[in-house]
């Protein structure tokens, strides 16, 4: 019930989405659409760089633009849900780059 997706992009501190996010944007929309009774929260996540309420606070932010998108591709906006989860619950070290980068998801999560 969970998958972590690695093609959803922001800028460096923004909510902005990214245009190179949109194909893994149109597999989800796809998906939903596949499946009628799916409902999903969407999670963003963050590395551990800079102080917690701020991560926090951005991926609260990062999430709620990909509910948008999905919504305005004719998702009904009440099978989806955005909740952020700062950088409490990392995938990978925070060590590296490589592992940073990996933390900084968003992640969908059947309800």
């Amino acid at each position: 019930g969970r998958v972590a997706t690695q093609g959803i992009y922001f800028d460096t501190g923004s909510d902005r989405i990214r245009p190179e996010s949109t194909p893994t944007l149109k597999e989800s929309v796809a998906m939903l659409n596949d499946h009628a009774d799916l409902k999903l929260t969407i999670e963003g996540h963050t590395d551990n760089v800079g102080n917690a309420a701020t991560n926090q606070s951005l991926s609260e932010k990062r999430a709620a633009p990909v509910v948008q998108y999905i919504s305005e591709q004719g998702i009904d906006a009440g099978r989806l849900s955005a909740k952020g989860l700062g950088a409490t619950k990392p995938s990978d070290s925070n060590d590296t780059p490589e592992g940073r980068q990996n933390n900084r998801r968003v992640e969908l999560v059947k309800m």
